[in-house]
């Protein structure tokens, strides 16, 4: 059995007394980090319920016209900007193409954003319309959220005389982006 001397105790004790300085020297009571807290919203924008338009007998004399209600929703920012354009033609123009390979048919788009009766804006092709109220935030239901609409019409000149022609036929695409 060893003994311990004075000497041996009291450098445990310096040792102890020294470790536990440095450990109370190292400890905390209190820390703290920060969170930077953001909320966004993704912007997302839907165009929905676009149907075919089919013009049947247009009145001799005067423009054969059809119409289309639609809807434009989104979150995410407050205006948007619409676009028309023929995805099959690369002019200026908004044609309608003969079953026959004959000459097509120019005809016009007017936009409107809401439901009111009367054509809207005339449209230019490939040109957005910018700074259009958006109206809704989703588009879930065919006639009860339509918010907006397009008229087609053929001028009078265009089709007369080309019945024998028809039918003609074309694609309009329609592109909403948000502001």
């Amino acid at each position: 059995m060893k003994v311990f001397t004075p000497k041996v105790m009291a450098s445990i004790a310096a040792v102890g007394i020294a470790l536990g300085s440095s450990t109370s020297a190292l400890s905390q009571a209190t820390d703290s980090e920060t969170s930077m807290i953001t909320l966004t919203f993704m912007e997302m924008i839907d165009i929905a319920f676009v149907d075919n338009i089919t013009i049947a007998d247009p009145t001799p004399g005067d423009p054969a016209v059809g119409v289309d209600f639609f809807c434009v929703a989104g979150t995410g920012f407050s205006t948007f900007s619409i676009n028309f354009e023929n995805p099959t033609t690369t002019g200026p123009d908004f044609l309608l193409n003969s079953a026959n390979s004959t000459p097509p048919i120019m005809y016009n788009v007017f936009f409107k954003n809401d439901l009111s009766p009367g054509p809207g804006m005339p449209v230019t092709p490939n040109v957005p319309i910018p700074g259009n109220i958006l109206q809704a935030s989703a588009c879930t239901a065919p006639s009860t959220d339509d918010n907006a609409k397009f008229d087609v019409e053929i001028p009078f000149p265009e089709w007369n005389g080309r019945e024998g022609d028809g039918p003609f036929m074309g694609l309009l695409e329609i592109t909403v982006t948000a502001e």
